[in-house]
């Protein structure tokens, strides 16, 4: 069964509506396991669902995601969006969207499918966490998760890390040996993101490899360091 979500269109008018649609060529493609995908040049059927299909039925996707591509109605840009489930090469929930938002990211589509724009300009454009921010309408973005914090986003970007860290050097001071417990409970204290399935924080059952953990984020930013001096203790430094 397919479910559809709509924005801008009653469910009714759903399929009359995208046959008059202008479809565009370019497909992003937002996979759990796998990342974004780029397509550029895609020639389909001239129907959204059974494109996408197509898709999916040639693409390595194995988990849960969804894919965008840009639409044009009369003289409005916009988005189209299509959730796949995992081992699925069907459509399980779907949106059109006419807003601000959606119509930047749809005209920049069109012009990554006419080659006016590089797949590597895009790539940082389009990233995920940027859909989030603007397409705010899109019940199937903002309910999408990371399965793992992407290390680059862990290590630059976490909110957390510098968080934890302020909160160690304020309740124990710089140069302060602590037991490393401390630090665990602190780092448990924190929320983790809701956008993120396994925290590289709190993935892990063994304390140790989340005090490293939190190290490597905090040497990437060059904010300082909790040294493990022995099996109990560790230093701030």
């Amino acid at each position: 069964m397919r479910f559809h979500s709509l924005l801008g269109f009653k469910l009714k008018s759903l399929r009359d509506k995208t046959e008059s649609l202008k479809l565009g060529s370019a497909i992003v493609l937002f996979d759990r396991d796998f990342g974004e995908s780029f397509f550029q040049d895609f020639r389909g059927y001239g129907n959204l669902l059974d494109d996408a299909e197509w898709l999916l039925e040639r693409t390595s996707q194995r988990s849960w995601g969804f894919m965008i591509r840009p639409v044009i109605d009369g003289e409005r840009y916009g988005l189209w969006i299509g959730e796949y489930a995992p081992h699925n090469n069907q459509i399980v929930r779907e949106e059109i969207i006419f807003d601000r938002s959606s119509s930047s990211i749809s005209k920049l589509l069109f012009n990554y499918a006419d080659h006016k724009i590089s797949e590597r300009k895009l790539s940082k454009k389009l990233a995920l966490d940027t859909c989030k921010k603007k397409l705010k309408k899109s019940k199937i973005i903002q309910d999408f998760k990371h399965y793992i914090c992407p290390i680059e986003r862990f290590y630059k970007d976490c909110p957390h890390i510098e968080r934890i860290y302020k909160i160690i050097k304020e309740k124990y001071g710089l140069g302060a040996k602590i037991r490393y417990s401390l630090v665990a409970e602190i780092i448990a204290s924190i929320k983790p993101c809701e956008d993120v399935i396994l925290c590289p924080l709190f993935s892990s059952p063994n304390t140790f490899e989340r005090i490293i953990s939190l190290n490597k984020a905090l040497r990437s930013r060059k904010l300082g360091e909790i040294k493990i001096i022995d099996r109990n203790m560790v230093e701030i430094t």
